[in-house]
């Protein structure tokens, strides 16, 4: 696929976007959730994440014959973090849960990576049985810390440990289901980032980590993760956090790390992976604004 306008060094939020909404999943109506919440991170600038995107889909549509049908929650305004992160996750779960029932693929646009509690909880509850679920997580970081191990305290690290049902009783509390994923059916991409406590824990589990070191052929490695799952999984999501790529093209994410994935290389793996019918939902996380430098990734959101 050529990629008209698409230079190697510089990162078009709105293009990938446009990328994994009509290459992805090939349909003309795409069921958008923006989750405005950053909660679960340590600021609240990425809770603006979803509005500034729907206000720039809105000012200049993301492909000809493609709509995307936006639906917004927000947390409440009152009551202990952890209480509100759950109610607000548990009314996400209910949107994912409804379209993978009713096989309407989606695209969620978080604000921290925390959504991911509330995204795959309900994808899991759509879906006859918990192992029929693949989950391909593009980031940075494992995110696979649970408050016993945390360093932060910042529930944005520990959606994996929930979404594999490792977590404590204290973020039990914040995940809205009790079906998780598989193991086998999880695999973490271009991780360059971790504590020796999360290591452990998917260690334990036998997850299947490729670090971002041993990437040589970024679509390459997408497209053998999708046909790994696709072996054995009805649906295959994937959950992508934006400081999975290099900073130098994305520097408006909310902890970027040195190195990373091109823009230009995710743009072509995703254009690899567009026909596989798996697919059944995306989620994108942790742009924040405040970290943009001289507004750049906000300028070129509108490209």
């Amino acid at each position: 696929m050529a990629m008209a306008g698409i230079k190697s060094d510089r990162f078009h939020l709105g293009d990938i976007i446009r990328q994994l909404c009509h290459h992805c999943f090939m349909t003309t109506c795409i069921q958008t959730l923006g989750i405005a919440s950053g909660l679960g991170g340590p600021v609240q600038a990425c809770g603006y994440a979803a509005e500034l995107l729907r206000d720039e889909f809105e000012r200049q549509p993301a492909h000809a014959g493609l709509q995307l049908q936006w639906h917004m929650l927000y947390p409440e305004k009152k009551g202990l973090k952890e209480t509100r992160l759950f109610q607000l996750y548990q009314k996400a779960s209910q949107f994912t849960c409804y379209w993978t029932e009713t096989r309407h693929p989606f695209l969620v646009i978080g604000g921290d990576h925390s959504c991911a509690l509330g995204t795959w909880a309900g994808v899991l509850q759509g879906l006859p049985h918990s192992n029929e679920l693949g989950l391909i997580w593009l980031d940075a970081h494992m995110d696979a810390h649970t408050f016993a191990t945390t360093p932060s305290g910042n529930i944005h690290g520990m959606p994996v440990a929930a979404l594999l049902g490792k977590a404590d009783e204290r973020l039990s509390a914040v995940y809205p289901t009790d079906r998780f994923i598989q193991p086998e059916n999880l695999l973490l991409i271009g991780v360059r980032s971790y504590e020796a406590g999360e290591y452990a824990l998917l260690q334990q589990a036998n997850v299947k980590i490729i670090f971002a070191d041993q990437i040589s052929d970024f679509s390459q490695t997408l497209l053998a993760a999708i046909e790994q799952l696709s072996s054995t999984c009805r649906m295959i999501g994937i959950s992508l956090d934006l400081d999975l790529i290099d900073p130098e093209d994305a520097p408006g994410v909310e902890t970027p790390v040195p190195g990373g994935i091109k823009a230009a290389a995710l743009l072509a793996a995703l254009a690899a992976v567009k026909r596989h019918t798996k697919l059944c939902g995306l989620e994108i996380s942790e742009f924040n604004p405040e970290s943009d430098r001289h507004a750049k990734t906000l300028h070129l959101m509108r490209t």
